[in-house]
């Protein structure tokens, strides 16, 4: 099991309150934002990076992998998805959000130890 690590979890806790702060803004149009996205996709890759570079911690990786997947039902899916419509209601904004935010807990669990894994 990998130790704690402060950096890891005060990353993931920012990109998570940034991610939901952005979604917020997508019941307006994609383009006003297109930089925001931008800067957030780059800080979640960033954090994948990390992610992956330390050992022992496969189960983390698998994690940031999903949430950084424009095909899977977590922010980069969303936000390819807001790109595609320029704008996204506010019904489905707010129930992304919990998915969404439910991807980022995973991580915030495992990265604190609170959800134990296996990493082999």
């Amino acid at each position: 099991m990998p130790k704690f690590d402060q950096l890891a979890y005060d990353r993931t806790v920012s990109l998570k309150v940034d991610s939901l702060n952005l979604m917020d803004k997508s019941t307006q149009p994609y383009i006003n934002y297109k930089d925001k996205v931008t800067k957030l996709t780059i800080r979640i890759e960033k954090a994948y990076q990390y992610a992956k570079g330390k050992p022992n911690n496969k189960i983390i990786t698998k994690q940031w992998l999903i949430i950084k997947n424009p095909k899977r039902h977590q922010i980069a899916g969303y936000l390819k998805l807001w790109k595609e419509h320029k704008i996204i209601s506010k019904s489905f904004m707010t129930e992304a959000k919990k998915t969404i935010a439910e991807g980022f807990d995973q991580i915030i669990g495992l990265e604190s130890g609170l959800i134990k894994g296996k990493d082999k």
